[in-house]
């Protein structure tokens, strides 16, 4: 295990201690945890933009370390009922996910299923594709399918927004189902085009240009556009579609959404680096 890793489990372990102990301790685990959390993505900014290019996570690893200093900071000084919210989905989703990224053999056979539904798909396109264990050749050229291409770290996030928020089973039932299900559904659409658009290179947009950013082939640049560009961009928006058709079932989750990015406005993110405490947002009355 990389250094790295081991700074990601032991930040995601720190942040689970913080969520079930007394609030009296928790607040100030759960702290810890966040920054050691933000680190670790911080640190890895060169591996995304230099190995990976990949541009929306590069931006994020380069945010990761001052937002997560500064909502520690916040949880330390207030003891903010959103941030603790937050602790605990993020809590439940590492929990959720651990178990495939630790067990291997529980992660091969995700990634296995994930493969050959991948691939019947493709070729349901009037493809001729082919797999040989989690690899899918699509006219000579290949595509890996690995855990994160199985979608469980997003399909993580939205059980950890479920189970965080109390409600009636019913609504939270509804809300697993219009989330959980339908991004895995949506992933594979999602591998279905990146391998579609690269096996038959229907990309090629600034080969040259790819080819001196990354020193690959230029028959990558379909790859680049299709997996780092439009894929990612198509998943934040259904990231997006879908997070709205949860809060509108679970209108509780909107309460602490509002208070999080309460503050990261400029004037309360100034009222908080001088001390002062930013006013929490009113809970919402759900409309029966």
């Amino acid at each position: 295990m990389e250094f790295l890793d081991i700074m990601l489990w032991a930040s995601l372990f720190i942040i689970i201690a913080g969520a079930v102990l007394p609030k009296k301790y928790g607040y100030k685990v759960a702290a810890a945890g966040w920054v050691l959390f933000g680190l670790r993505w911080g640190l890895s900014t060169p591996e995304f933009y230099l190995v990976e290019h990949n541009i929306m996570y590069t931006i994020a690893c380069v945010l990761a370390i001052p937002v997560t200093l500064y909502l520690a900071y916040v949880m330390v000084k207030d003891e903010r009922e959103s941030l603790m919210v937050l602790t605990r989905a993020a809590a439940i989703s590492s929990i959720f996910y651990f178990p495939f990224a630790y067990f291997t053999w529980l992660g091969d056979w995700l990634i296995g299923v994930t493969t050959s539904i991948t691939l019947a798909a493709v070729n349901a396109l009037g493809n001729n594709a082919t797999a040989s264990g989690n690899i899918v050749t699509l006219n000579g050229l290949k595509v890996e399918i690995i855990l994160a291409c199985t979608a469980i770290q997003s399909m993580a996030l939205f059980v950890g927004v479920v189970g965080c928020i109390r409600a009636p089973a019913d609504r939270l039932f509804k809300a697993f189902m219009v989330s959980v299900p339908v991004i895995y559904v949506l992933n594979v659409v999602r591998n279905t085009f990146v391998i579609t658009s690269y096996g038959n290179q229907w990309l090629q947009i600034a080969p040259d240009m790819i080819v001196e950013w990354t020193g690959e082939l230029p028959s990558y640049a379909s790859f680049f556009w299709a997996h780092n560009v439009l894929a990612e961009a198509g998943s934040l928006i259904a990231l997006v579609v879908i997070s709205y058709a949860v809060i509108s079932i679970l209108p509780e989750t909107l309460t602490y959404i509002r208070d999080i990015f309460s503050l990261i406005q400029i004037d309360n993110i100034k009222k908080n680096l001088r001390g002062e405490k930013v006013v929490e947002a009113a809970p919402l009355q759900r409309n029966k």
